[in-house]
């Protein structure tokens, strides 16, 4: 295998989304160059409404720089990358989050060899899922009604779920 002689390092895909490094970045940047104008507003001589201003405790301010506009970011639920061979003839009947849940809790048991039994509280399937609570909830209580998942309780504190595919 080759690599190419100059890797392209300043290519960048457009549909990714900024890193909280690069937002951070941005933010900054657009403070500075707010800073920057109204510093060049006063050069001019034109005299900013926030010039003169005092706190409650007396003390005198000479300049008071209005924020920059927060950007709001807004994260995507990411699609499903792969779901389990054994779950795919079930995905059309179930809600897209009751899907990937079956899909982890499949995959779960074999990595555990079926010695397991797989924790699946709200929070857990939340941030496995990145849903809410109550979608987590939902699509838990999808694949309980369905008979796709079972609870099982032996007693001893081994309490959790098993996967029960056709």
């Amino acid at each position: 295998m080759t690599a190419p002689l100059i890797p392209n390092t300043i290519a960048k895909k457009a549909d990714t989304a900024p890193t909280r490094s690069e937002l951070e970045h941005q933010r900054r940047v657009a403070k500075a160059k707010s800073v920057e104008a109204t510093m060049e507003e006063i050069n001019r001589g034109a005299v900013p409404a926030s010039i003169g201003t005092r706190s409650s405790s007396g003390i005198h301010s000479i300049l008071i720089m209005p924020e920059a506009s927060e950007q709001k970011v807004q994260g995507k639920k990411s699609a499903p990358v792969d779901i389990h061979p054994r779950v795919t003839a079930l995905k059309n009947d179930l809600s897209p989050n009751a899907a990937q849940l079956l899909s982890l809790v499949v995959k779960a048991d074999e990595a555990y060899r079926g010695a397991q039994l797989i924790d699946l509280s709200a929070f857990v399937v939340k941030n496995a899922l990145g849903v809410t609570e109550q979608e987590a909830t939902t699509a838990r209580s999808e694949l309980e009604r369905r008979g796709l998942i079972a609870f099982h309780d032996n007693g001893s504190g081994a309490r959790g779920f098993y996967p029960r595919l056709p």
